[in-house]
């Protein structure tokens, strides 16, 4: 939001030019649907450690809580992982693999028993190109040396089970809301085998193949949809750019290209990060490169 982008010679931040030209920045279905916001937010975090436990709230607990449209899904597309010294392999933790009770719960976190905490929750290793859909109400981390693109709704609810050893106050762990009342945010159900694989799914070819030069796949599934979208673009030629319209936030994981715009064209290479305004996008995508796809769902 604090980006510009060049109008006339001047610098124009989006965060202003989504307040006075909400349309030509998000697009017109998300305007009508939220209101002036983009509806997304995206980051690329790179660990040197472990990050606490914590959970986000669904849309209606937040609208309870919080007085917000928007909860906090997100998902995770691993794009590296490396080994810490001291810590163990790449991994992440989601969800309880047993039942908890309401009682326990809130015995563990009083007495800040995280690693009891850690040992009931589903504990796995990841490698580069897994995809994680993270819904609202799960508890979850990201281990050491996990390097990822993270797609959210554009909130900061986050409640943090696990704050010792963190710069992270108590009071301010619950959101100065109190624990008997975020301790609901917490889905405290089993996530079995059957429900991760729901939630760390293989890519889905949605558009295009091999022969002609350009794919896309879907990363995150279905269970993504009614927050955002992510597409693993693959082109290796030439292809017109598939989400005209419509902000989105895009990371160049591999390769090179050139993307054709009606305001001239524009270089880009692994590591490039740029955002999509639904008004300027491009027209084509072209060269030997990969990205990643962020978007916004107005579904």
């Amino acid at each position: 939001g604090l980006s510009s982008v060049d109008i006339g010679g001047q610098p124009v931040r989006i965060a202003d030019l989504l307040r006075e030209r909400p349309q030509d920045v998000a697009g017109r279905h998300i305007v009508e649907r939220y209101g002036p916001t983009t509806a997304l937010l995206v980051k690329l975090l790179d660990a040197g450690s472990r990050l606490p436990v914590h959970v986000h709230p669904t849309r209606d607990l937040a609208r309870q809580l919080f007085d917000s449209q928007f909860g906090k899904a997100e998902a995770w597309a691993v794009l590296g992982t490396r080994h810490v010294e001291g810590q163990p392999s790449p991994r992440i933790w989601l969800g309880f693999r047993q039942d908890v009770a309401r009682e326990q719960l809130m015995a563990w976190i009083e007495q800040q028993d995280t690693d009891a905490i850690r040992g009931a929750m589903n504990e796995i290793e990841v490698t580069p190109g897994d995809a994680v859909f993270v819904r609202p109400g799960l508890l979850h981390a990201t281990g050491a040396g996990v390097f990822l693109v993270e797609a959210q709704e554009p909130t900061d609810f986050s409640i943090v089970a696990e704050y010792k050893g963190y710069p992270i106050a108590p009071d301010e762990a619950h959101l100065s809301k109190g624990w008997d009342r975020v301790i609901e945010v917490v889905d405290r159900a089993v996530v079995g085998a059957e429900e991760l694989r729901s939630l760390i799914p293989p890519p889905r070819r949605i558009a295009g193949n091999d022969t002609e030069g350009w794919y896309e796949d879907d990363v995150w599934g279905p269970q993504s949809d009614p927050y955002f979208k992510g597409f693993r673009l693959v082109v290796d030629g030439s292809v017109a750019w598939p989400h005209a319209g419509v902000y989105s936030v895009v990371i160049v994981t591999d390769g090179a290209g050139v993307a054709e715009t009606a305001y001239g064209r524009l270089e880009i290479t692994a590591g490039d990060t740029f955002a999509v305004l639904a008004a300027t996008a491009p027209t084509t995508i072209s060269g030997d490169l990969q990205m990643l796809v962020t978007a916004p769902s107005f579904e």
